[in-house]
Parts: structure tokens; C-alpha cells; sequence
């Protein structure tokens, strides 16, 4: 089913909790443009010589810029990458991590006359560190220990994301992906859409 509605897609999450996947779900379910901040942050380390595969190296470099340019910075950025870039009438905009993300949303969907879909998407950390490691491996690197994982899961650019998730489950859509293959998260998707804009 497609909805008549034009939609700006927030998503939102910690580490390996499916993000991407639903990111891309949306994308080719609504034909939409997508934005990730992991991107903008990945260009900004390979100006500068950094590894820009690398989780905590990205981490740092997001407080680090943070500290320097203010707590909205890489939301102006993404705003402004919005009015660029875009091409579809709907948006997805990955990897939202701070509460002031949450606000450039409204605003965006406010300017744009869309609605606001956000989406939190959740796992266990026992499953997000198994994903981790996958991916690592698809990347020729080798894994990290659950102890490296949770000092990740720690670093300052991540504390914030249980406000998002909070926020989710009290104005937008929650979906944990323990359970779920790519396709069952389509359909739990799906149903979480259908209610959220009350179409059945």
C-alpha cells in the first residue's frame, strides 16, 4: 500500500539496531530521498585523514565538532543539505541522536507542509553486538569484545539516544528487531504506519 500523505521519516536508534534497514525499506516502499548523518560525518573524517568506517572514530569526531560549533550543528547541516539535495517529495533522514534532532525535524516537516513520521528502532545489545561484529567482518575488519562494544555504547555522542527512544514510544513509532527478519520488519512496519496514520 502506498499513502497519499507526504512524510518526512525521522529514524532513530543506537548502534546496529536495524536502522540502515528500515532506512531502506521506506526509501524504496515511498520512492524517497534519503539523508544519513553517519554520511556527513564520514566526509568530514576523510577530509581530514580519519578512518571514516570507524564507529568510534566517527563517535569522537561528532563531540569533538559538537563542542566546537554548538549543539545543533549537524542538524543545521542536515537542514541544509535538505533544501540542496532532495529530489522526491519524501524524505528519510537517518540516525537522529540528539533531542535537538527531534526539533530540526518539526521544522523541516513544518517548512516542507509534511507530516512527521518518527521511528525508533531497538534491539537488544546482546543482538546488536552480534550484528556489529557482521558487519565488521563484511568489512574485512576484525571483531571487537563485548567490553569495546559497551564503551561504545557510552561514548558521549550516544547520550542522548534514550530521550529519542522515550519520544518514540510517546509520540511516534517503536519497533524492536530482536525478533524479526528484514521481512517480518517490513510488516511490522507496515502495521505501525497504517495505524499511526490511522489508514486500514
Amino acid at each position: 500500500m502506498y499513502y497519499s500523505h507526504i512524510m518526512l521519516f525521522g529514524i532513530a536508534g543506537p548502534t546496529a539496531s536495524g536502522k540502515t534497514t528500515v532506512t531502506n525499506l521506506l526509501v524504496e516502499k515511498y520512492d524517497a530521498d534519503y539523508l544519513r548523518y553517519s554520511m556527513l560525518l564520514s566526509d568530514i573524517a576523510t577530509k581530514r585523514g580519519l578512518d571514516p568506517t570507524d564507529k568510534a572514530t566517527l563517535q569522537d569526531l561528532y563531540v569533538s565538532l559538537r563542542e566546537e560549533r554548538g549543539e545543533g550543528w549537524l542538524a543545521e547541516e542536515i537542514a541544509n543539505r535538505v533544501e540542496d539535495e532532495q529530489k522526491s517529495e519524501n524524505l528519510v533522514i537517518e540516525g537522529n541522536r540528539r533531542k535537538i534532532d527531534i526539533e530540526t525535524l518539526k521544522d523541516v516537516a513544518d517548512s516542507r507542509n509534511e507530516q512527521l513520521i518518527f521511528i525508533f528502532i531497538d534491539a537488544s545489545v546482546t543482538t546488536r553486538f552480534a550484528r556489529y561484529n557482521s558487519r565488521l567482518e563484511k568489512q574485512n575488519k576484525p571483531p571487537i569484545t563485548f567490553e569495546e562494544f559497551e564503551i561504545l555504547e557510552k561514548n558521549a555522542a550516544e547520550d542522548e539516544v534514550d530521550d529519542l527512544r522515550q519520544y518514540a514510544k510517546a509520540h511516534g513509532i517503536y519497533i524492536d528487531t530482536d525478533e524479526h527478519d528484514i521481512k517480518s520488519t517490513e510488516n511490522v512496519l507496515h502495521q505501525a504506519l497504517s495505524q499511526k496514520l490511522h489508514l486500514f
